[in-house]
This record gives C-alpha cells, sequence and structure tokens, in this order.
C-alpha cells in the first residue's frame, strides 16, 4: 500500500490469479485498487468486486484503477474472477 495525496493506493498484479491475496489498507480513507495486468488472459481478467457492485474485464496489458469510498475498520473487500477461481481480500483496519 501507498498513499498519494488524501487517497491510499493498494497495488494487486492479475495474472493466473491475483497477488498479493491479502493486503491491509487504512479505515476511513478513501482508496484506490490499482489493478496491474501483463499478458493477462485468464479469468482473472473478468474481475468483479460485488460489496462495490463493480464489474469489468480488465485489459491484457496496462492498469486500471478503482475508485473505492471510505471503508469502516473491520471491512473486508473482496474481488474474485467471473468464475471464483481467483480471489483477492483488502482488510481494512
Amino acid at each position: 500500500m501507498s498513499v498519494s495525496g488524501e487517497k491510499q493506493i493498494v497495488e494487486i498484479e492479475a495474472r493466473g490469479g491475483y497477488s498479493p491475496r491479502l493486503s491491509q489498507a487504512k479505515a476511513n480513507t478513501p482508496t484506490v485498487i490499482r489493478m496491474k495486468t501483463s499478458g493477462t488472459f485468464d479469468c482473472s481478467s473478468a474481475l468483479v468486486i460485488p460489496a462495490l457492485g463493480y464489474r469489468t474485464n480488465l485489459p491484457a496489458q496496462g492498469v486500471t484503477d478503482i475508485e473505492v469510498p471510505s471503508q469502516k475498520s473491520g471491512t473486508q473487500l473482496q474481488g474474485l474472477c467471473a468464475m471464483g477461481m481467483y480471489s483477492f481480500v483488502i482488510n481494512f483496519n
């Protein structure tokens, strides 16, 4: 996790799954999930974040920023591929 201005950035790589699978972030802070892809042609490119009502197909190469509103302490935000095979979790503390 890094901080840019008033937002924290959580970086996750999508290729053959998600890495890291578990991230920590500060609660009550606007957040950007930065999805990085590089030659990603598997189902991890079909990203779903149910709690945000978010669904997209990530590009095979590049960076996709997802704005996340401030989350309460104790919140777990899960992202997964459309098939549910791969997932990641961000814990807000």
